[in-house]
Parts: structure tokens; C-alpha cells; sequence
């Protein structure tokens, strides 16, 4: 697999985008803005390809195994996934708290994880989804004014 061994070009760019970022962190950004040639971004989209392709392959095997195990005995199988100071589960209940598929499992667990730490570290704004605009006169709801500010 060439996923797993870099060569030097991918060294190169590996090195060359670390030093970037870091030096952008120096400066106090959280992101930074990168020149790549095109043989750069075509390594970057392969090693990002073949990363996503093995680890959806293992995901589609394991939602393979669950519903052969629910063809083979008929019963109402889901994914749940804990994680707590000892140990990690990824595995299949019959109760109704199961997901569909391992990746819902593993992203609603993500999503609790991430909700925890915004919570935790008093970013709560994070967490709430941005409400949608207003697509039209009907769709905007006047909010009347109390005291002077708007309510």
C-alpha cells in the first residue's frame, strides 16, 4: 500500500505544510493559506482517497457482519458505542437505542463528546445549529420591541 509508506515527495509536503501551519500558529492564526502544484494537491486528494476508501470498506464490513447476524436469527439488531474510563465498545444491541449503522453510532457518540467539551469549556454557541433566513415576507415573524430593545 502506498497509503501507509510515504515517499520523499510526500515527506516533502508533509514537512513543508507542517512548518506552514506552525508558523501561522506563531503568528496567532488557526488556520494558514498554502501555494500547492498540482503534483502537491494530487498527492494530497490519493493519500486522502485511500484513507477514506479503507476506512469505509472496514465500516461497510462491519454493517455487513450485523445484518447477516439479523438474517441469520431475525432479531431487530442496532449499533451503540460506549466509551468510559476503561474501556471502548463498539457494538450491537437488540434493544431500541441501537443506530442503523456503525457510522451513526460512532458520529452520535462524536457529537456527544463534542457537545460535553463545548459545555465544559463554556463555548455552548458552538453546539446550537445556526437557525436558517428568512426565505420571504411570509417566512419573517416581526419581533416587537420591549423596553426599548428588541426582544
Amino acid at each position: 500500500m502506498t497509503a501507509s509508506r510515504p515517499g520523499p515527495s510526500r515527506k516533502a509536503l508533509a514537512a513543508r505544510l507542517s512548518r506552514e501551519m506552525s508558523e501561522a500558529e506563531r503568528q496567532g492564526f488557526g488556520t494558514s493559506t498554502v501555494w500547492l502544484t498540482r503534483e502537491e494537491t494530487d498527492l494530497i486528494c490519493a493519500a486522502l482517497e485511500a484513507a477514506s476508501g479503507d476506512d469505509g470498506a472496514r465500516l461497510d464490513f462491519l454493517d455487513r457482519c450485523m445484518a447477516a447476524m439479523t438474517a441469520r436469527d431475525g432479531s431487530d439488531r442496532g449499533w451503540r458505542m460506549s466509551i468510559d474510563q476503561d474501556h471502548l465498545m463498539l457494538g450491537t444491541t437488540v434493544d431500541a437505542q441501537g443506530f442503523p449503522s456503525c457510522r451513526d453510532a460512532i458520529d452520535e457518540r462524536t457529537a456527544e463528546l463534542q457537545r460535553a467539551q463545548a459545555i465544559a469549556t463554556g463555548e455552548q454557541h458552538r453546539q446550537e445549529p445556526v437557525a436558517a433566513r428568512p426565505d420571504g415576507p411570509q417566512d419573517f415573524t416581526p419581533q416587537p420591541y420591549a423596553r426599548g430593545h428588541k426582544a
